[in-house]
């Protein structure tokens, strides 16, 4: 126990009293007031939860919400969402949305919109990973990262210039037996 704490209990106790005397004023001058701090998400009440944390978190479950609504397992549903799926990305850049307009872009073979949105996937994943808060980092933690190469990958493999070994591409020329060249 140092001086200061020591100082604080013997003279500056105001737990039990609600009104503290001058030479409780005074102590708190000299050694200062603590405050409490909070360190983990079960420590926060409804009173001193951060409300800007908390209205991320309210948008990010309107997006998610929205994002179940639409039909993003097809190619179709993906086409026709793009204008939604960009203005849920204003109301919150939720990980998915991304990922799902990355995929509409690559289905519509718009390749450097594509890789646009794949940079800015990229960028807002570095911020989640590096919020104060877990309750927002949670937000990627199984999901795979997007860059702008992966798209570029994606480009190659559907004008069938990227060759992968033991895969048959519409590009890739077909082998002709030795025997027959003879």
């Amino acid at each position: 126990m140092g001086l200061r704490s020591w100082i604080r209990t013997r003279m500056a106790d105001t737990q039990d009293h609600a009104d503290p005397s001058p030479v409780k004023a005074l102590v708190y001058s000299i050694v200062g007031r603590d405050e409490e701090t909070l360190h983990a998400l079960g420590e926060y009440t409804a009173d001193t939860y951060p409300t800007d944390v908390a209205e991320q978190l309210r948008r990010r479950n309107e997006v998610a919400a929205a994002l179940r609504t639409m039909d993003l397992g097809s190619r179709d549903g993906r086409a026709q969402g793009v204008a939604r799926l960009k203005e849920l990305l204003r109301v919150y850049p939720h990980p998915l949305a991304y990922e799902a307009l990355i995929l509409a872009c690559v289905d519509q073979c718009r390749w450097d919109e594509a890789r646009g949105v794949a940079f800015a996937a990229r960028e807002r994943r570095w911020e989640v990973e590096h919020s104060p808060y877990p309750e927002i980092r949670s937000e990627v933690d199984r999901l795979n990262a997007w860059t702008p190469e992966d798209v570029e990958e994606l480009r190659l493999e559907a004008i069938g210039e990227l060759v992968r070994p033991g895969v048959a591409s519409a590009a890739a020329p077909a082998t002709v037996p030795v025997a027959a060249l003879g």
